[in-house]
């Protein structure tokens, strides 16, 4: 028809992409319009049905005019007449592509960190840096946590991290942190985020990182602000415009050693050791009394500040050395050098006590030990353990004559309590009426000339610079020197041979019967089968996790008390067979317990039920009663010779039960030839074949070898009857 539109393919396939584009757009899926119009499932709908979807339901969304519909249909149609939709999906779908099935070819962006910040020049670096030292000092000095603060702001906005440039200057302005305007600016410049944000977790991190570096590097007073003995402190969040003297004058030590407020370098070495000594005096009174110094400086200090005044620490001082059994003496110099030491470096009338009580209970322990848990604390200090008493001279200081005067007294002393056995303690101890440890210069006298030492008056002499000191003469240091004798004493042979007798004995190289299993087996159900043993009784308690395994020390151990006088090898034997398969270090005593209990029953009876359980017999053979070829054929001889006349007319049985007191069914040898000689019966056999005889129902008891008597009777019996019935 000449007034029809000719069709073209191009057109379909625009119409296609404008499709597809809105599919991709909106993320639409054409199946779940066309799907419910096809109940059967045929891929197949009317025409009408078609025309209502795309012009109906996704007109809005795809926007087809009516001739794309019908050239879309039309392209589409089956001879039939109806649309094959199925195939148009397809063709829709195919050509998306699938981005969530992809993996990411980029990660970690710049904006996706949380700390992200944006970068600045070298100066505005600088100054960042300063004005950062700044805010963090007044952080720290205010006790301020700025979290809590830029938190409120996000629940309500939902932001992530994030807060506008108007409500961080009013958060700042709200915790007095005044800025300049070019100081607000280098912060906005750094922590913008998206234009309008700033990254508050960014900011926060920067300043916590700053009062961290402040703190470990002991650049903080105890006020919180920069200290003052600081090379490098911060004086204004500006460059310095006018040049600066100290740059070039301060040491290297002073610039990267360890500042420490409470302990400066004093130019005097006298100065260093009185308060070192000073300070050593308290810990060991301190130690000695077990005081605890905040009982008595908390009192003054309600505010729990950790700073007081300096006469309430010199009384709280006073009362400290006061108490105890033993008083200690500080004198006025002492005191003010305590009090120096530990002066408040920000408020010069105020003495820091929380400091001096931490450096007092150095004595006891070391604070934050949760910190450090592999530190090996010295308790008490060497320098505490190793103070002298007042008074007391430093030995080494002392001249050489002296000292080598002072060995030679306190050598002579030994060798005379070593040859006579002198006690000196007790004479020393009667002149001590106060227990202290200590007695004047004349009673030492009289205690050495009590027990016959005599000293010349140069050795006195020596003796009493060594061990004076402001108390007297300290006898517990001389009596430590004077005892410390090198004689053995009477009872070390003693204590060797008991070392020598329970020591380990070295395993010995194991027999061929300690390595056979069926003989440990065969003995260990013996002994069970005879004194009724339940051998995971013994075992059981070594399993308190209930893992079906112990240890091989617990294995060992419920062997022994279960008393199956296994060697050592032995129970190697036993512990190499039943190890854990998982756990070579264990062993399976479930396992083991159940071969044992075999000798009584058999294991899963229950699956066959026709089966009879067969008990284990118990033998009381040995290596001793074992019998070679020869030795065999003497027994057997010996007891057809015995067993002639039977029990009935011999009555060999009751004279052995006479010699049996005990009636455990053994008898000594003796005795056992006593009994033959009284019936008779020595005569048939020799000694050799009397002794085969013994050798063969040989039974260990107690330390001797006796004859089972019941067995040897049982085999005349039953030789006896084989002999009477025998056809031949």
């Amino acid at each position: 028809m000449p007034h029809c539109k000719e069709f073209k393919l191009g057109d379909v396939w625009r119409t296609c992409n404008k499709i597809r584009a809105a599919i991709f757009r909106m993320g639409i899926n054409l199946f779940e319009y066309f799907q419910p119009l096809d109940p059967n499932k045929s891929c197949l709908i009317s025409e009408s049905q078609f025309i209502s979807v795309i012009n109906g339901q996704l007109r809005a969304t795809i926007g087809l005019s009516e001739q794309e519909v019908k050239e879309l249909a039309d392209y589409f149609r089956v001879p039939d007449g109806r649309i094959y939709y199925t195939q148009l999906c397809e063709v829709m779908h195919d050509s998306v592509p699938q981005f969530s099935d992809n993996v990411p070819l980029v990660t970690g962006l710049e904006w996706e960190d949380p700390l992200h910040t944006n970068r600045l020049s070298i100066s505005e670096e600088r100054r960042l840096s300063v004005l950062l030292t700044k805010i963090a000092s007044l952080v720290n000095m205010r006790k301020l946590i700025l979290r809590p603060y830029f938190q409120d702001y996000e629940l309500v906005s939902k932001n992530c991290g994030t807060v506008t440039m108007a409500h961080f200057a009013r958060i700042l302005a709200h915790l007095n942190i005044l800025l300049s305007a070019d100081d607000f600016n280098l912060l906005v410049k750094k922590y913008v985020k998206d234009s309008y944000t700033l990254n508050y977790v960014a900011f926060i991190a920067a300043i916590d990182q700053v009062v961290d570096y402040l703190n470990r590097n002991g650049i903080l007073d105890l006020s919180g602000d920069v200290m003052i003995l600081f090379p490098g402190r911060v004086l204004n969040a500006e460059l310095p415009k006018l040049p600066r003297p100290e740059i070039g004058k301060i040491t290297a030590a002073q610039l990267f050693g360890k500042q420490s407020i409470f302990h400066p370098a004093l130019n005097d070495p006298k100065k260093i050791e009185h308060i070192l000594t000073t300070v050593s005096m308290i810990q060991a009174h301190v130690l000695k009394n077990r005081l605890r110094i905040c009982d008595f400086f908390k009192d003054f200090d309600p505010l729990n500040c950790g700073r007081i005044t300096l006469s309430q620490f010199h009384r709280g001082l006073d009362a400290l050395v006061l108490s105890g059994k033993q008083r200690f003496f500080l004198s006025l110099p002492d005191v003010e050098a305590v009090i120096n030491q530990y002066r408040d470096p920000c408020d010069p009338s105020r003495v820091c006590w929380r400091t001096f009580e931490d450096d007092m209970d150095q004595a006891f322990t070391v604070k934050e030990l949760e910190k450090t848990p592999s530190l090996k604390v010295e308790s008490p200090p060497k320098r505490v353990k190793e103070l002298l008493n007042p008074g007391a001279k430093n030995w080494q200081a002392v001249n050489t004559p002296t000292r080598d005067l002072c060995e030679e007294a306190v050598d002579k002393v030994k060798q005379k309590i070593l040859h006579r056995r002198i006690l000196l303690k007790p004479v020393f101890r009667d002149f001590d009426k106060y227990n202290n440890g200590h007695v004047s210069r004349s009673q030492m006298r009289q205690a050495l000339h009590f027990n016959g030492i005599l000293l010349s008056d140069e050795e006195i002499f020596a003796l009493e610079e060594r061990f004076n000191d402001d108390v007297g003469f300290n006898y517990f240091w001389f009596l430590k020197d004077v005892d410390s004798s090198n004689a053995e004493p009477l009872y070390t042979q003693f204590v060797t041979d008991m070392l020598k007798l329970n020591a380990e004995k070295p395993m010995e190289k194991p027999t061929r019967r300690e390595q056979d299993i069926v003989q440990i087996m065969a003995k260990i159900k013996g002994k069970v089968v005879r004194e009724r043993i339940r051998v995971l009784e013994f075992l059981r308690d070594f399993d308190r996790c209930n893992e079906q395994v112990i240890s091989r020390v617990d294995f060992k151990r419920g062997l022994s008390v279960c008393k199956f006088d296994l060697t050592d090898n032995e129970v190697q034997t036993l512990m190499q067979v039943f190890a854990s398969p998982l756990r070579k270090e264990c062993v399976d005593y479930k396992r083991f317990s159940e071969v044992v209990e075999e000798s009584f029953s058999q294991q899963c009876l229950e699956r066959a039920p026709l089966i009879v359980p067969i008990q284990h017999v118990p033998t009381r053979d040995c290596e001793k009663n074992f019998l070679n070829f020869d030795e065999r054929i003497v027994v057997s001889m010996a007891l057809q010779k015995l067993a002639k006349k039977p029990d009935m007319q011999m009555n060999l049985s009751s004279v052995l039960k006479d010699y049996d007191k005990t009636n455990c069914g053994t008898v000594s040898q003796t005795q056992f030839l006593k009994a033959l000689t009284l019936r008779g019966m020595s005569n048939l056999i020799s000694k050799n074949e009397f002794d085969v005889i013994c050798k063969c129902f040989s039974f260990e008891r107690g330390m001797r070898d006796e004859v089972d008597y019941r067995a040897f009777m049982k085999a005349l019996d039953i030789i006896y009857l084989t002999e009477k019935y025998n056809p031949f």
